[in-house]
């Protein structure tokens, strides 16, 4: 589907906020837009089923569909957060280039998504097996250590993944980041993630 830049603006949000639910007057004034460009952009994403509709009338989005354009809005929201943060481009770079693995996920979360001046840069890198956490963690911290920024890694394997996203109602990392990411790599495989971990 097209997306203009008002409607790809909105997906953006939504994008950041995978569980939380809107009133489309709150989104139009987190985007400070007027309520009616709002409810014009946000129309072909209902059509499409993107956004859907929830208790109360609320908006929220539809994460199950449309992988690859929720993953254009995610790369979109990357390239900003990364403007912004010269650094954390070339860690990124560098993880992605050095690790061996097919299959991974890498973001930040946490204040870093929300703050310009954050306490501390907290970084997930998701493997596809409990078995290589450890090796993984040693070397992102090696990664990590290159860059004089205050990052804390964590990494975890899809089958602690599963069972976070499990416990809808826990306090667990992976219900922290739904709302609160920057999806620096495997957008795609992230979704994939929530959509079978969120059944």
């Amino acid at each position: 589907m097209y997306l203009n830049k008002s409607t790809a603006r909105i997906l953006q949000f939504f994008a950041g906020h995978i569980t939380e639910t809107f009133s489309l007057r709150e989104v139009a004034r987190k985007l400070k837009m007027h309520v009616s460009l709002a409810h014009r952009a946000i129309q072909p994403l209902i059509k499409h089923r993107l956004i859907e509709r929830g208790k109360h009338k609320n908006l929220l989005l539809n994460y199950k569909t449309h992988h690859e354009t929720l993953v254009f809005a995610e790369y979109l929201r990357r390239d900003d957060f990364l403007a912004k943060y010269k650094d954390i481009k070339l860690f990124m770079d560098d993880v992605t280039k050095k690790i061996r693995e097919d299959s991974f996920v890498l973001l930040v979360f946490g204040s870093a998504v929300e703050s310009d001046k954050p306490r501390d840069v907290d970084v997930l890198l998701i493997v596809d097996n409990k078995d290589k956490v450890e090796f993984h963690e040693k070397f992102l911290h090696n990664v990590a250590s290159d860059y004089n920024l205050p990052f804390e890694e964590r990494v975890i394997g899809f089958e602690s993944v599963y069972e976070m996203l499990s416990k809808r109602d826990e306090k667990n990392i992976m219900n922290e980041i739904l709302n609160m990411h920057i999806i620096l790599y495997g957008a795609e495989l992230f979704y994939r993630l929530i959509e079978k971990g969120r059944q």
